[in-house]
């Protein structure tokens, strides 16, 4: 029998021994984390487990933005204002950008 949390994703956990990441107040009004204070390292930890879980429901429920639960997309769209390049590439694969997703075979691109 499998234990009863073995489904249980865990949502940004913390950073190399800290807390969530304290939101930062914008001019829109938005809390938004703070990246300036994370090493690359941290940075990367945190983008990690939102990125995996937004390509996995993609591919489970469809590649298009709506099929992230709200929570999940609002994360990753809170990235992308960041300036996340890697949350900017998996935004722009669930959008269906043609310079990220190429559908020809591989004999077609010889």
């Amino acid at each position: 029998m499998t234990p009863s949390n073995s489904n249980v994703i865990a949502f940004p956990g913390p950073v190399a021994g800290q807390g969530l990441i304290e939101p930062q107040p914008t001019p829109g009004g938005a809390a938004l984390p703070s990246f300036d204070a994370l090493s690359e390292e941290e940075r990367a930890a945190y983008v990690a487990p939102i990125v995996r879980a937004a390509i996995g429901f993609a591919k489970r429920k469809g590649r298009r933005l709506d099929s992230l639960p709200p929570q999940l997309r609002v994360w990753l769209l809170a990235l992308c204002d960041l300036g996340d390049p890697t949350a900017l590439s998996v935004r722009a694969w669930l959008d269906g950008n043609p310079t990220i997703i190429d559908e020809r075979t591989e004999e077609d691109r010889v």
